[in-house]
């Protein structure tokens, strides 16, 4: 299996959505392994290169370990269970009953108030209860 899309065209929305966020994970480990290892002044591989600088070593293997991680991405994405599970997730999604901007609104401020409640409640019972322990001990 080469590097073409299975099953083209199903499930686009669960399938975009899984390779920006992965692809993201994986950026942001090549960025962390790349500013682990730098450093400055150490390993030039080519100097004065225009719109770049100096280019290191370090950000070769950063780079290759992107590219690896990317392609790696997209070989894990296009397995048939992955793709399947990937379109059975979007089938499902599109079956939710998505509550209204007023409902959320409402809940959202039913737990407000309901947390608020808690903690004064929580804390009234906290200093008594240090009132009694310190009355008694």
């Amino acid at each position: 299996m080469g590097l073409e899309i299975n099953k083209k065209g199903q499930g686009v929305y669960a399938r975009v959505t899984a390779y920006a966020i992965g692809a993201l994970l994986v950026l942001f480990g090549a960025w962390s392994l790349y500013a682990t290892i730098n450093r400055p002044g150490r390993f030039p591989l080519a100097e004065n290169v225009p719109l770049l600088g100096t280019i290191t070593g370090f950000q070769v293997i950063a780079l290759v370990v992107a590219a690896a991680g990317l392609v790696g991405l997209h070989w894990l994405l296009n397995k048939p269970k992955s793709v399947d599970l990937m379109i059975e997730t979007e089938q499902e999604m599109k079956k939710v009953s998505w509550p209204t901007i007023p409902e959320v609104w409402n809940a959202t401020l039913v737990v407000v108030a309901v947390t608020a409640t808690l903690a004064v409640a929580m804390s009234v019972f906290d200093l008594a209860l240090r009132k009694l322990f310190h009355l008694v001990f």
